[in-house]
């Protein structure tokens, strides 16, 4: 039974042109006169055509895909963070003419040639790794092979990556609590094994020495950039007579978490205790008391990183490429003077 799909040559037929020039205009490889291009689009887009996009992309040794490692994680496009920087890889790739294929991973538990094996599977023409951990053995092998890839918000001069000023934003924070008049300020660190927790966690102690504050280890508490295990874990600073005033969340979701435990402790913010965070995700001004945070610009963080891998991918750029994008404080009601 003859099939009635449109092919080239039924496209061909209408333009009056040559298969190959109508094969020419779907390929990467058009050099075809603009006013012929449109022509031939308009009559595919009428015919119902649809180029086949495997065999497209075996002709062109591309497949039009890039790959997107996030962390895995339960509801994992509730979680703004991660969906605000695809939000921005999104809008790249579209512009390309590609698409996104996502691979969500246990960074602790994934195998070390996980990395590798996506890369010579030829699923992808690049890859982008948001949140990858200190040492990842995986990124040493993309980097032998020179396949393209870029890691987000993780600062690590050896590989190409998009990050923001992560020791300024918490240096921000630590002022603006000291010219309160805070005196006192415990932390809430993110995951050690994550490069902004770790410079967060550095420069608000390099900040408390700049101002001659005291350091008091146990005013340090350890939340793993997650809201239920902030607040589990902030008990040990109410379960002390020497409290805080204020509380710098590396942070919005531990942020969210550690006003929860205050406000069950018995105590509120900002009247006995000022809260920080970090990254300015969409809810914080939402919340109540609208949060006081760090604003990291998480879309533009996602353009960025899809920029330079495609840069890459198209052999722009000589890496490795260091991005650094700026961050602010934004000031709303989850801070006050100390009493």
């Amino acid at each position: 039974m003859a099939s009635n799909k449109p092919t080239l040559q039924d496209i061909a037929d209408k333009a009056k042109v040559s298969r190959m020039t109508v094969s020419r205009v779907f390929s990467e490889k058009n050099n075809v006169s603009k006013e012929t291009t449109e022509k031939i689009k308009k009559i595919a887009k009428k015919i119902g055509y649809h180029p086949n996009l495997i065999a497209r992309s075996l002709s062109n040794r591309k497949s039009k895909t890039i790959g997107v490692f996030v962390p895995k994680t339960r509801h994992l496009f509730l979680d703004i963070y991660i969906t605000q920087i695809l939000s921005g890889i999104s809008d790249v790739t579209q512009e390309f003419d590609y698409r996104l294929m996502l691979f969500p991973i246990d960074y602790k538990k994934e195998k070390s040639d996980l990395y590798l094996s996506i890369a010579m599977s030829h699923l992808v023409d690049g890859i982008i790794l948001i949140k990858t951990k200190v040492n990842d053995k995986g990124l040493e092998e993309l980097k032998k092979i020179k396949f393209p890839f870029v890691l987000v918000n993780h600062r690590d001069n050896t590989y190409n990556f998009v990050d923001t000023s992560n020791e300024k934003g918490a240096k921000l924070a630590i002022e603006y609590l000291y010219k309160l008049g805070h005196r006192k300020i415990a932390f809430v660190a993110g995951s050690m094994d994550e490069t902004n927790a770790i410079d967060r966690l550095n420069s608000y102690k390099k900040t408390l020495k700049y101002f001659g504050l005291p350091y008091r280890k146990e005013w340090i508490i350890y939340g793993e950039f997650s809201k239920e295990k902030a607040y589990e874990a902030s008990i040990e600073l109410f379960n002390s007579k020497n409290l805080p005033t204020a509380i710098f969340c590396s942070d919005d979701y531990m942020a969210i978490g550690v006003m929860e435990r205050i406000k069950n402790v018995g105590l509120s913010v900002p009247k006995d205790i000022s809260i920080i965070g970090f990254d300015d995700i969409e809810i914080s001004s939402y919340i109540k008391p609208s949060l006081t945070t760090v604003r990291q610009p998480m879309s533009m963080i996602g353009e960025k990183s899809a920029e330079l891998l495609f840069d890459l991918i198209n052999k722009k750029r000589t890496p490795p490429i260091h991005e650094f994008l700026d961050v602010e404080l934004k000031i709303r009601r989850s801070t006050s003077k100390p009493k």
